[in-house]
């Protein structure tokens, strides 16, 4: 072989390589990606739906939770209610409240082999907390006309507060406990927004 002719092959083999390392640096490149695509998006997606459930559930009553709480600080100063006030705090947490059943009322039961359970336990806190919202409509709507009055309902509103946050910690917590619910229970132990309610559910 002449020496142009080897020239020309040492340069077609050293091209060749260069191909070679070049494709296998662009497949190197789409397999991170595809695998930080994949990894990427399995967060939410690899969530079951007895998670996504709980999760669900335990959003609600946080937030109906953190309506309450301030609802409750407000209560606790009468000194510097009216009766303005006093109204507009039992029209939110029943609005809260409102919202809470018609949330987890909506979600139907979990896909889980105690989902039908669940669903009553739901439903029967929901009828719970409509006899608890029938009482705070029932006194906000008497219209106190005076301080004194509205002094004279502060037991009965905040009684009504406690009930309501005893009845959700009781339903969270049954709902764990149900025959067959190691996937729900599970669920809700993984749950970020039910691990935010713990150690129980009841407003501070």
């Amino acid at each position: 072989m002449g020496a142009q002719n080897r020239s020309v092959f040492t340069s077609g083999v050293r091209a060749a390589g260069d191909r070679a390392r070049r494709g296998m640096a662009v497949c190197a490149a789409v397999a991170v990606v595809s695998c930080a695509a994949g990894c990427g998006g399995s967060s939410t997606s690899s969530r079951t739906e007895a998670e996504k459930w709980a999760d669900d559930v335990c959003s609600s009553v946080s937030t109906w939770r953190d309506t309450v709480s301030q609802a409750r600080s407000t209560l606790s100063h009468p000194a510097t209610l009216s009766v303005s006030r006093f109204e507009d705090t039992v029209r939110g947490v029943v609005q809260a409240t409102r919202t809470l059943v018609t949330d987890v009322g909506n979600l139907g039961p979990p896909d889980t082999t105690a989902g039908n359970q669940a669903a009553d336990e739901v439903a029967n806190l929901s009828d719970r907390l409509d006899k608890e919202m029938a009482v705070l409509k029932e006194t906000v709507g008497a219209h106190p006309g005076s301080l004194s009055e509205v002094l004279a309902d502060l037991s009965t509103v905040t009684g009504s507060l406690a009930t309501m946050s005893a009845d959700i910690k009781t339903t969270l917590d049954d709902l764990g406990s149900l025959d067959g619910a190691d996937e729900l229970r599970d669920a809700f132990d993984s749950s970020a927004s039910c691990q935010k309610l713990t150690p129980g559910s009841s407003p501070t």
